[in-house]
């Protein structure tokens, strides 16, 4: 699913490349974004998803609702 790959995918290989640029320059700045990425690839795995998903349906119904003048009185 798309929606995968954008939430978990993407961010699994930004820390995977992190992780290996901390380990190359032997600059430790890079292990925080890394550790994060990876503690929000837990999150995800963890019930993240439905969060998540739950978020954006309410985004987008609140949107439709926004645009058909659901809050103007």
């Amino acid at each position: 699913m798309l929606f995968d790959v954008f939430f978990f995918g993407f961010p699994i290989v930004f820390g995977l490349c992190l992780g290996a640029h901390a380990i190359r320059e032997e600059d430790a700045r890079f292990w925080r974004p890394a550790f994060s990425f990876f503690a929000y690839c837990a999150f995800y795995l963890a019930g993240g998803r439905d969060v998540l998903l739950y978020l954006l349906c309410g985004f987008i119904i609140g949107g439709s609702w926004l645009s058909v003048g659901g809050g103007i009185e």
